[in-house]
């Protein structure tokens, strides 16, 4: 029976199940590349309000392959504002980044003047890079050995940061164990996590992602901090890469309240939790009526970009046989093809190429799509039709004016 990884709850109720999906970040070198796919739903605790994946996939087979970065291209335009908020509260003289991916961040506190500045990073492509950065960086896992021997060899941290990684830890309370080790009293945590609750509400799947196997509201989010022994002490929500939620909190003198673990979820929440499915089958339908009616007039439709959060977004639509081709202005990436549809990805130069008029579907951030949606007329001219395939812009509305 599936137990829920925060609080082992047993109450888990079904969100939404989109079937066997190939793994989102690993690109086809060949059309007819093998091209494996693994089960993928999402359950909801009843009692604490996290959702999750119950089975995820082993992680071995998941980061296999995983031997690039392409995340260190990914403008973050609240990444100033976070460190902001962190100097409202600290001026930090040691920091340890749990996955601190190719060391933007502590490039950021270096800056900042902060001077000593440690990372965790298993991935070895990033890891090198952060080194190359002048950064001192561990390639391990986070765990209590490990951090019991780096508190021994260089004391205990100012200040924890873990940014976009704790969605990807299967064991939460472990993650917690180890920061309570590595901070002292009144030492501070700083989290930042994608924000599931936008996304929830309005029926979008293109948060998940398999590597993700917890999603956070901001209520669940706290109860956790708080469970922990941590104090939230400033609490932003960004509209970054689908939403994110960061929280800044000092680890308390009284430490775990572990009998609080579980706490009654919040109805609002638990409401969004029984209309997704319904909602995401009703976006499907709109979605694929639009592109329907584009193609019988005989315009052609791509995708821009080709993320993680695109793939999901077009295996999980069924949108494959309704789009013509994907662009993606990262090299990396170019000449391959998308898992599960098997789009060939194209750079954007591949637009003006096309016959008739081109319906661009954004598969990019929205903080991006200004930017995408003017080199998209650079090719185009003012007649391309671009619509947004992501949230949190409302991507109900984004068809209103084209169904």
């Amino acid at each position: 029976m599936a137990t829920c990884r925060y609080c082992n709850n047993q109450d888990l109720g079904l969100l939404i199940d989109l079937g066997d999906q190939p793994i989102a970040h690993r690109m086809l070198r060949a059309e007819t590349d093998a091209d494996p796919a693994y089960p993928l739903s999402l359950h909801s605790c009843g009692d604490c309000g996290l959702i999750q994946i119950v089975n995820p996939i082993d992680p071995d087979t998941l980061y296999s392959h995983y031997n690039f970065n392409f995340s260190s291209w990914k403008f973050e335009p609240h990444l100033a504002d976070e460190i902001d908020t962190i100097f409202q509260h600290l001026s930090p003289a040691s920091v340890l980044e749990v996955g601190c991916n190719d060391g933007r961040f502590l490039d950021a506190l270096k800056e900042k003047g902060v001077p000593g500045l440690s990372g965790i990073e298993p991935n070895p492509v990033s890891g090198a890079q952060a080194r190359d950065k002048g950064h001192t960086v561990y390639a391990t896992q986070l765990d209590p050995d490990f951090c019991e021997k780096t508190v021994q060899d260089t004391g205990q941290f100012d200040l924890v940061v873990c940014r976009q990684v704790l969605e990807h830890l299967q064991d939460i309370n472990g993650f917690f164990t180890c920061a309570n080790i590595l901070l002292p009293e009144n030492g501070l945590l700083f989290i930042d996590v994608p924000d599931f609750e936008k996304a929830l509400g309005m029926g979008d799947i293109s948060m998940i992602w398999e590597e993700h196997v917890s999603y956070f509201t901001q209520a669940v989010l706290l109860n956790i901090i708080r469970h922990h022994g941590f104090d939230p002490v400033d609490v932003k929500q960004y509209d970054f890469s689908g939403g994110t939620i960061a929280v800044l909190a000092r680890k308390g003198a009284s430490g775990p309240q572990r009998a609080a673990i579980a706490v009654d979820a919040d109805p609002v929440l638990m409401g969004q939790a029984a209309a997704y499915n319904g909602k995401v089958n009703g976006y499907r339908e709109s979605l694929a009526q639009t592109l329907a009616g584009y193609r019988s007039q005989g315009n052609t439709v791509v995708l821009y970009g080709t993320g993680c959060r695109a793939c999901i977004a077009v295996n999980g639509l069924g949108l494959e046989k309704l789009i013509d081709f994907a662009v993606d202005d990262q090299e990396q990436r170019q000449g391959l093809y998308m898992p599960g549809s098997r789009l060939p990805i194209r750079p954007s130069g591949a637009l003006k190429d096309s016959d008739g008029k081109v319906v661009c579907l954004l598969a990019v951030n929205n903080e991006s799509e200004a930017v995408v949606t003017e080199k998209v007329r650079s090719h185009l001219g003012e007649d391309a039709v671009c619509i947004s395939l992501l949230g949190p812009k409302d991507i109900y509305r984004e068809l209103q004016p084209t169904a």
